[in-house]
């Protein structure tokens, strides 16, 4: 039996830590109308393609999404959460109870779509040790459709 559990510890991948479930957690879109800078005229970009040009210029108010999540159940054994942008670069790293709300700036839409801007964030709940006990992952496709932990819900 000691011989199985070491088999199946050692094949499958150390970070699957399970999703947290939906109702012990809350997530909102919020949506506001921003201008996009405009970049220095006086300045000239030799590498940039006809789509990031045209991106640079602005074209009036676009939407922007920030992303409103907030644990509405803390597991004894979750301490802390930790945010991780495109599975790279951390965002938040902070304790956690239920009035926390952590507020996170994702960009313009056109942005998240293009894979310009951030399109998938992990957010992990870690214990006293900062291993990871649960998480939620919120993930955007090329054509705005949304997934949390895996199920679609909605469009952007």
């Amino acid at each position: 039996m000691n011989l199985l559990l070491f088999v199946l510890a050692s094949v499958l991948p150390p970070d699957t830590v399970p999703f947290k479930a939906t109702e012990e957690f809350e997530l909102k879109l919020n949506f506001e109308f921003k201008e996009r800078q405009r970049s220095d005229p006086n300045k000239v970009e030799m590498n940039q393609t006809r789509r990031e040009y045209e991106r640079s210029r602005g074209s009036g108010p676009l939407p922007y999404l920030f992303l409103d999540f907030r644990v509405l159940k803390v597991e004894p054994n979750e301490v802390r959460v930790r945010v991780i942008e495109n599975n790279s670069k951390v965002v938040h790293n902070k304790k956690v109870d239920i009035k926390t709300v952590l507020k996170l700036e994702l960009g313009f839409t056109d942005d998240i779509k293009d894979r310009v801007g951030a399109y998938e964030f992990t957010i992990l709940l870690l214990d006293d040790d900062k291993k990871p006990v649960s998480r939620v992952v919120i993930f955007f496709q090329k054509d705005g459709t949304y997934l949390v932990n895996g199920q679609v819900r909605g469009k952007i």
